[in-house]
């Protein structure tokens, strides 16, 4: 009968035990869902136990903080190569146009030039005809200059946000990478100390 009243306390706490973590590392899992690192970690420092003046941590929060931190890093690695292309991208535009005003700008030059022949095309004509003819390709040209001018500005003020936001993300990552390096040592320091701390009082 103490045999089967053993066994039964056992096998209790084994369930409740079981019970209790299962409900611990779900409550760590839905806090975390909706905190960011800070938070994540700033809610396993709360809900870790307290020992003289160290704390307990639980190794499934631990891992589970962990592996957000790994994840939080890695999209920020991703964003600043997606960043990297659009300014590559960006860039090639900008060559691209600065090529066509090059170009705009020599037939303007000599369209101008050109204004003092009488000659249009091998045809004479009059020279109001040659004037209205002239001052027509003047005037698209340089609408086409001021259209890819204004591209040209639009896309250099877009390099310009897309770099600061590179630096923003690249600086954000950087604390992050190093914070999260800090308290994973702290963690890590504090873990060891409360073992061997174990094991000399045993």
């Amino acid at each position: 009968m103490k045999r089967i009243l053993s066994r039964y306390v056992i096998v209790s706490t084994l369930m409740v035990f079981t019970t209790s973590l299962f409900a611990q590392n779900q409550s760590f899992e839905n806090a975390f869902d909706t905190l960011s690192i800070d938070g994540q970690f700033e809610h396993l420092y709360r809900r870790s136990n307290t020992f003289e003046e160290y704390k307990v941590i639980s190794i499934s929060g631990y891992n589970l903080l962990k592996k957000n931190s790994q994840d939080s890093i890695l999209q920020y690695k991703q964003d600043a190569d997606s960043h990297l292309q659009e300014i590559a991208t960006l860039k090639s535009n900008l060559t691209s146009s600065n090529t066509e005003i090059e170009k705009l700008q020599a037939e303007l030059t000599s369209s101008q030039q050109a204004k003092d022949s009488m000659s249009f095309i091998g045809i004479e004509v009059s020279k109001g005809a040659y004037n209205a003819i002239m001052w027509g390709i003047i005037i698209c040209l340089a609408s086409v200059s001021v259209v890819l001018f204004s591209l040209f500005n639009r896309g250099h003020r877009v390099v310009k946000e897309t770099k600061n936001r590179l630096a923003e993300v690249q600086e954000d990552l950087e604390t992050l990478r190093k914070n999260a390096l800090v308290r994973e040592q702290k963690l890590a320091r504090e873990l060891m100390d409360f073992k061997l701390k174990n094991k000399s009082s045993r």
